[in-house]
């Protein structure tokens, strides 16, 4: 018979730990759930709570052992009766800490972080307490049998651990169901497209996993960080022997320092990773499109004939930006009046090495466009992809009549949750711009200078706002900017922060509101919407509004009472789960369908075309916005349907090459005829 090592005593509580943690994944979240999202959640959920409990609780075991002795911990009911008084210790000392350190408004960061050092204390010293008492039960009956009872140690670990994970994983379930939102709805819909659309999101919106399901799908998460326990034991133990050789000092933390380096190899593995990641989001951020690989004949857009701004440097989506410009026909054909082809200027990553020759290349653009001309300029500061909202940038050229000019920076090439690190990069080249059209605009007499207006979606919202950090409204008028919009503003926005922490001395005279619908601005009352000049557009239950690392430690001010619609009443503050709950929602937070236009989550073009009109305050009637609005889906689906068909016949021409190619054939002029009978 094989032996098979034992894990040990701290392994064992961080696995207890780890599968309890279980249930605090399946509360609700501020978005549905796929059976993936729900694996990857449970998966993170259980993994950290182990890391944190097997580093703290090792630590804990080394000074146990420390005081008591190496040869004493291995006499009968030593370890154990240790292992409990060192982690009832450790739970008053975390219950102490945390009463000498409660919650304030406005604490710093690193005073909540201390006082959630004291939650993960707690919680490894309880389950310390139970796994003492679950080894303490086994001496007790081996000293009066005269059998050994330690192969049951590790299945009743199992098992407490389930049995807390069963009671709690039932009550989440029964706070999902509880908490279903209704689903969205297009409030203009294109016909049959968008009914089936609808019925796809009542099917999602109505899915709660059953109760047998989700425990079974526990089970299995457990088995698994059973088996991963095992390998992280088996290291540490590996590299806490090496210790006690090398160091025999260093013996009472061995342990410790055994996990730490094992654990810090995988978040080592993880970053590498990452990077990884990162490098394949540049790739595909510089990808040629097959429905975009053309220079574009206009005149008024960057990368077109005489423009300053090569096309191949563009990027993937500055190349659609530019590709897909209205026409003076095109505007004219939805509202019915005369129209001219409005300006779209963009400098991507590519079009120039450093911020202030990028600046400089727009603003000659600019300059040569003719954009300082026009009736409305538009600064936007993209996503992270560089994406800019084609239902704004239509819907101003629409109804200025194309007598605009809409531009953009690029700062990264990757999606916004992984473009983190271009944050100071984007808002200092947004500075930058700034400066150069302060200038440039008072150079103009003020009755012919056009009106300047900025916009900012998701992370370009970040970037463009934290360009006026630390000056408030002040930084607007300073910078001659007349009207803003914001829409899916990021926790992290700096000067956000600070104006939802003190309104009334950053925006005395109430000229920024925040809401998140149009129709929760027109309940505003009179005197307040007519003071608005910077509009902040924010979804109770979108994500990338809710999530910052502060999650981590804090209790944010939308899980207190009284919350928002569309916050679950079921979705309780933990230390670290709620941050990895919302970070997982982040992955569902744009569920977009092509001319299907819904306000749910991160996706607010069901709104977008009204709040334009209105933040940028564009005279139009009732009849022209709804030609407008159909005209936005229209054109978007058709868009989609041309990438799609570009995409398939450039796959079906790869792949007739390559056939081709193993035949032999490499010059197809006049090689290939039509057969004959």
């Amino acid at each position: 018979m094989v032996d098979v090592p034992e894990i040990s005593f701290t392994s064992r509580v961080a696995t207890m730990a780890s599968m309890a943690s279980i249930a605090m994944s399946y509360q609700p979240g501020l978005l549905p759930r796929s059976t993936g999202d729900q694996a990857i959640l449970t998966g993170l959920t259980s993994a950290v709570n182990y890391g944190l409990v097997a580093v703290t609780g090792s630590a804990v075991e080394g000074a146990a052992t420390a005081v008591v002795g190496s040869e004493r911990m291995q006499r009968p009911g030593v370890a154990a009766a240790t292992h409990g008084i060192a982690n009832a210790g450790l739970v008053a000392g975390s219950v102490a800490l945390r009463r000498v350190l409660p919650p304030r408004e406005g604490e710093p960061l690193r005073r909540a972080t201390l006082r959630r050092a004291g939650w993960v204390g707690a919680l490894t010293g309880i389950t310390g307490m139970v796994a003492s008492g679950i080894l303490g039960a086994g001496e007790i009956l081996e000293a009066r049998t005269g059998r050994s009872y330690r192969r049951f140690v590790g299945p009743g670990t199992l098992v407490a651990a389930m049995v807390a994970a069963t009671v709690l994983t039932a009550r989440n379930r029964r706070d999902a169901k509880r908490d279903l939102l209704p689903p969205p709805v297009d409030p203009l819909p294109l016909s049959d497209q968008a009914a089936a659309y609808e019925e796809r999101q009542i099917a999602k919106y109505e899915r709660v996993p059953p109760l047998t399901r989700s425990l079974v799908f526990g089970a299995g998460v457990s088995a698994g960080l059973q088996g991963a326990a095992f390998v992280e034991s088996m290291a540490s133990e590996g590299i806490a022997h090496l210790i006690r050789r090398v160091a025999p000092s260093m013996s009472p933390f061995a342990n410790w320092l055994g996990h730490s380096v094992t654990l810090g190899a995988v978040g080592v593995a993880a970053v590498a990773g990452l990077e990884y990641v990162n490098r394949q989001a540049d790739a595909g951020g510089a990808a040629v499109e097959a429905a975009y690989n053309k220079q574009p004949t206009m005149l008024t857009v960057s990368g077109g004939p005489g423009s300053q701004i090569p096309f191949d440097t563009l990027s993937r989506e500055g190349r659609r930006i530019v590709n897909m410009a209205l026409t003076a026909d095109q505007i004219t054909e939805v509202t019915g009046r005369p129209a001219m082809d409005p300006i779209r200027a963009f400098a991507g990553i590519a079009s120039a090495e450093l911020v202030d020759e990028r600046v400089d290349i727009l603003m000659r653009e600019l300059e040569d466009m003719g954009a300082f001309e026009r009736e409305v300029l538009c600064f936007c500061s993209p996503t992270g992809t560089g994406y800019l909202n084609y239902v704004m940038m239509e819907t101003l050229e629409y109804l200025t009549g194309g007598n605009c000019a809409t531009f953009a920076l690029q700062y990264s090439l990757r999606p916004s949750f992984i473009s983190l690190d271009r944050v100071a990069m984007g808002r200092e080249q947004n500075r930058a711009m700034l400066h150069a059209l302060t200038w440039r605009l008072r150079a103009i007499p003020e009755d012919r200078r056009p009106r300047f207006v900025v916009f900012g979606e998701s992370l370009g919202a970040h970037t463009m706002q934290d360009a006026f950090l630390h000056e408030g409204m002040n930084g607007f008028a300073r910078a001659g900017v007349q009207r803003a919009l914001f829409i899916g503003t990021p926790a992290a926005s700096g000067w956000a922060k600070r104006w939802r922490a003190n309104k009334d001395k950053i925006d005395p005279d109430g000229r920024v509101v925040e809401v998140a619908s149009y129709e929760e601005y027109v309940a505003l009352p009179e005197d307040r919407r007519s003071t608005a000049e910077v509009f902040l557009v924010s979804h109770h239950e979108d994500p990338i509004v809710k999530f910052e690392p502060e999650l981590a430690v804090r209790v944010p001010a939308w899980l207190r009472p009284p919350r928002e619609e569309g916050v679950p009443r079921g979705l309780r503050w933990r230390p670290v789960g709620t941050f990895l709950n919302v970070g997982v929602d982040l992955k569902n937070s744009t569920d977009v369908v092509p001319g299907v236009f819904v306000a749910r989550g991160h996706d607010y073009r069901a709104d977008l075309a009204r709040f334009t009109a209105l933040a940028y305050d564009l005279p139009t009637d009732e009849q022209t916005m709804v030609r407008v609005e159909r005209a936005l889906r229209e054109r978007e689906l058709e868009w989609a349907t041309d990438r799609v068909q570009a995409e398939q016949l450039q796959r079906a021409s790869e792949a007739l090459q390559r056939q081709l190619s193993q035949w032999g054939i490499t010059d197809l002029s006049g090689s290939l005829t039509a057969p004959t009978s």
